[in-house]
């Protein structure tokens, strides 16, 4: 129970109470639900922690939702292939009266974000090293096989970006200046049509790489666990580089690309210049899903977000380029 005299966190809308009933109510033999934490909300999840140490997801819209069914069907098999733990769902809730998508809940992985100011001289070599290995460990797993689990493919990777373009000038061309926005347009043209940004071989990829999904020992010395898998696709290696440019700055990046390459990984120049042209891509995600919180009524953070994400593109390679 809360204590009467501090008021009850609000999540997505929702007093945490809901979320421990709403647990409660699934899975009524879970032992120590309260009190309930918060670990975090993100654009896609809320994530709960119970008194008992268990992880609950809760998907905000439904797109997200068939991103854990993916996970459902993909971690089980893809944990024993890396040196990281990653989390598989024990707990399964299905459709609830007030909570149509559901909601998942696994064991916690003992470990903490990884932030970027934890990152030093004692440690960046070993880091970098233990990320290398894990990409390459991921990315040698077989891409056909994860393709049976569900998991989107080279089609959808370059669908996914042609939507993204097609989403996003409509609501930039208000925010830019007219040559800007030409800017912008004949960019995204371009990029569609390089067929050397498609020519790639076929990789499972985690898909949305960043300091919340890197989990670390409390010395910040090992990486124990990689959480949040609902991006994962078969596609551009390229993909999972691009966040830790963003997460930690070029250079941890590029000593990670030096340790993926070190463990027998292939880094070359292709591979080089679609990190580069991904990285420019970034901002495009944020304005995409403003539109969403816009959908959903958020009409503050949207405006937030966006205002945001065109800051970074005026900042970025292609209009300060």
């Amino acid at each position: 129970m809360t204590d009467s005299a501090t008021p009850e966190p609000i999540v997505d809308g929702r007093p945490l109470a809901w979320y421990a009933g709403a647990i409660q109510a699934a899975f009524f033999d879970l032992e120590k639900i309260e009190p309930l934490s918060v670990l975090g909300e993100g654009w896609d999840s809320v994530v709960v922690e119970t008194a008992g140490g268990v992880v609950f997801r809760f998907p905000k819209r439904e797109g997200v939702a068939e991103g854990y069914a993916k996970e459902r069907l993909l971690l089980p098999f893809l944990r024993g292939h890396l040196t990281p733990d990653i989390p598989v769902a024990r707990w399964e809730a299905g459709s609830q009266v007030d909570h149509r998508w559901g909601f998942q809940g696994y064991e916690k992985i003992q470990g903490i974000a990884l932030r970027a100011d934890a990152i030093n001289e004692k440690n960046v070599e070993r880091l970098a090293l233990a990320i290398g290995e894990f990409l390459f460990e991921l990315h040698g797993f077989p891409a056909d096989r994860a393709r049976t689990f569900d998991v989107p493919g080279e089609r959808a990777w370059r669908e996914r970006h042609a939507t993204l373009q097609r989403v996003t000038l409509p609501m930039l061309k208000p925010e830019l200046r007219i040559r800007e926005f030409a800017t912008v347009r004949q960019w995204w043209r371009r990029f569609l049509e390089n067929e050397r940004n498609w020519d790639f071989d076929p990789v499972l990829a985690h898909g949305d790489l960043g300091p919340e999904h890197l989990l670390v020992d409390q010395d910040a010395r090992n990486l124990v666990g990689v959480i949040d898998w609902g991006d994962a696709v078969v596609g551009d290696a390229a993909i999972d580089f691009v966040g830790l440019i963003g997460a930690y700055g070029t250079d941890f990046a590029w000593r990670v690309v030096e340790a993926y390459r070190g463990r027998g990984g292939r880094v070359d120049a292709g591979l080089l210049a679609r990190i580069r042209r991904l990285n420019a891509v970034v901002p495009f995600h944020a304005v995409q899903h403003s539109g969403v919180l816009q959908a959903e009524g958020a009409e503050t953070d949207a405006a937030e977000m966006l205002g945001t994400a065109v800051a970074a593109l005026r900042a970025g390679p292609i209009l300060s380029g």
